[in-house]
């Protein structure tokens, strides 16, 4: 489907390929038609803020909201009218099951559609015929009638939108703005990226993370490839891709101090030096002070370290590899549920994001059905809690099971007693993803929270990037943080070729959403995957048994669970 195409009816089989792209995302597919190759003057905030609104929301000037009818007779209001649901924020459209939202952006809409020629390589939908370059006027005409500037009908996907001329023309500025210009942080030869490191961060971890960015960066700028040759010499299919190689920068923020200071430091540093995305990133304790930064402007976040990403409806630019301990939480939830306990469970934890913001989940996901009686302990004491509290403990609940959102630290004690300890879960990422720091009298009595793959033989799963890691001169003392940061830069730069020159953070989110399930690079996460607006890869957890060997190994005691 492009904008070019015929209508193709209103029959049974046009309907099915519409409901494929799915309700929300065909309303969207004309309301991009419109724009200009030209950004639009200064004095024209507010009209672009009306068009951005239309294009995003679905809403208009007045409030009301934008109304679009598809088949000839099924209407879309509101969000669902939205342009962004079909040709994403970008602007640079989407397929979906053989389905084509084409590009709206004005460089495209304002140049004639032809069958050959070079600039074909540029174009980012397909279809028969060709068309003349849109004008203000036809891009008007198309958006409220569907035709297209040499008359034909635009195909029956198409809604035909209910503006005035005023909406319409203020959705027309929008889209020559949209994807017009490189974002922040792109120079002529240079993309100049950050990582993010919080102070709570140990040295060794610290060195081991960042070893592998700086490695990769390194390589990236080595021109292994011979990029800045092809800029000239290859063919004109793949020209474009290479006159738009830039090198790139990687800039190391370093944050110091209590979390409550760190906004204002990452925005000194972004003034000081604009960058374009973060790549990765780590942190011991809550990222949320990098996320509300990201998402306040507008800047990539790629699969940052953190067990304590942000959960939020609607946020747009932090990707992460999962939940973090939220995901465990709700996994061990569905867990217990399945097959619930004869007695209360027992959660320990201390006041802190890392057991607090997990015993809330899993509180909050047990309270609904009301199958397992859970009851809080929360340790306000900052020395680790010895042998009588847990004796005490244990007396007073007499509990089936013992969830413990602890570190190994304050686990000592209750491993120095062995009358009538109950079951105990305990989380994965809180050990530092290790069962051999978790002491022997209580491997027989405790089960994980994993949310990574099963072991396998010899690090089989991410065998490429411990290869690459030690090629490099690493050693691979930190599997998660440093395989992570090889995926997130791996694929931080294959998006930035696949951006082919138009370097927008919009477009390169997009890029990402499409290619981290085809990734030949692989992390401690299994089946990562994601779609427009999912914003966590990895879904599930198992839950594994600890074996007395040295080192020990896991025994998984659930399938893969996913709440």
């Amino acid at each position: 489907m492009t904008d070019g195409h015929p209508a193709g009816g209103n029959g049974p089989a046009v309907r099915r390929a519409r409901w494929r792209i799915g309700t929300a995302a065909v309303a969207a597919v004309v309301a991009v038609l419109p724009s200009a190759a030209a950004a639009p003057p200064a004095g024209d905030d507010l009209r672009l803020a009306a068009g951005r609104r239309i294009y995003r929301e679905g809403v208009l000037p007045s409030g009301k909201p934008v109304r679009g009818v598809v088949q000839g007779d099924v209407t879309f209001t509101g969000l669902q009218a939205s342009c962004m649901t079909c040709h994403r924020r970008s602007g640079f459209g989407a397929s979906e099951a053989g389905a084509v939202a084409p590009p709206v952006i004005g460089e495209f809409l304002y140049r004639p559609v032809e069958l050959g020629g070079e600039h074909t390589a540029l174009r980012r939908s397909h279809g028969p015929g060709t068309r003349p370059a849109y004008t203000d006027e036809t891009l008007v005409r198309a958006i409220r009638e569907g035709v297209d500037p040499g008359g034909r009908t635009l195909a029956a996907l198409m809604p035909r939108f209910e503006l005035s001329e005023a909406d319409a023309l203020a959705l027309v500025a929008y889209l020559k703005s949209l994807s017009s210009a490189a974002s922040p942080g792109v120079g002529e030869s240079i993309v100049h990226l950050a990582t993010v490191v919080t102070p709570d961060v140990a040295p060794a971890r610290r060195a081991a993370f960042l070893g592998v960015l700086e490695a990769f960066v390194r390589d990236r700028n080595s021109a292994s490839r011979l990029e800045d040759e092809r800029k000239t010499r290859s063919g004109w299919e793949k020209r474009r891709e290479y006159q738009a190689y830039r090198r790139l920068a990687l800039h190391v923020w370093e944050l110091v101090g209590p979390p409550s200071s760190w906004a204002r430091q990452l925005e000194q540093r972004y003034r000081s030096e604009p960058v374009f995305a973060l790549v990765s990133g780590i942190t011991a304790g809550d990222w949320r002070p990098v996320h509300e930064f990201c998402e306040a402007n507008e800047i990539p976040c790629v699969f940052p370290i953190t067990d304590l990403p942000v959960v939020a409806e609607g946020d747009y630019y932090s990707i992460y590899f999962s939940r973090g301990l939220t995901l465990q939480a709700e996994a061990l939830a569905v867990h217990l549920r399945d097959a619930p306990p004869p007695g209360p469970v027992v959660q320990v934890f201390r006041a802190e994001p890392r057991g607090a913001v997990p015993a809330a989940a899993f509180r909050a996901a047990l309270e609904a059905d009301q199958q397992v009686a859970v009851v809080d302990r929360v340790i306000g004491d900052p020395t680790p809690p010895d042998a009588s509290y847990w004796r005490g403990l244990i007396s007073e609940q007499r509990p089936a099971a013992l969830v413990l959102w602890l570190s190994t630290a304050d686990l000592a004690g209750l491993a120095s007693i062995s009358e009538n300890v109950p079951g105990v879960f305990l989380p994965a990422s809180l050990l530092g993803d290790d069962p051999g720091t978790l002491a022997p009298a209580l491997r027989k009595r405790a089960q994980l929270i994993w949310p990574y793959a099963p072991p396998s033989p010899a690090g089989a799963r991410t065998a490429r990037a411990r290869a690459w890691i030690e090629a490099r001169g690493l050693k691979v003392v930190d599997e998660r943080a440093q395989t992570g940061a090889f995926f997130a830069a791996t694929l931080a730069s294959d998006a930035l070729k696949e951006l082919r020159g138009y370097y927008t953070r919009d477009y390169l989110i997009e890029r990402i959403e499409h290619m981290v399930d085809s990734s030949v690079t692989t992390s401690v996460y299994p089946r990562l995957s994601l779609a427009p607006g999912v914003r966590f890869a990895s879904k599930g957890c198992y839950i594994v048994r600890v074996t007395q060997g040295d080192p020990p190994t896991l025994e998984p005691v659930s399938d893969w669970i996913v709440p």
